[in-house]
């Protein structure tokens, strides 16, 4: 558990919004699930949180992706 807290705290926070819009909080930028591919391609680690609930809704994001 701990070492999932350390990931997750070295994660880039990308925030969905309304309308499935996702804000990647580090370079202040909407990305779409092409950029968050290529971010795991690079070996980029983030965590998508629903910007409403506040939700960790990762795998649900991951779970788009080809």
């Amino acid at each position: 558990m701990a070492d999932q807290q350390i990931a997750r705290t070295d994660s880039i926070l990308i925030k969905r919004y309304a309308g499935r819009r996702l804000y990647n909080t580090a370079s202040l930028t909407y990305v779409s699930l092409d950029d968050l591919a290529n971010m795991i391609t690079n070996d980029c680690r983030f965590v998508v949180r629903d910007a409403e609930t506040g939700a960790d809704i990762t795998s649900d994001i991951l779970s788009r992706l080809h």
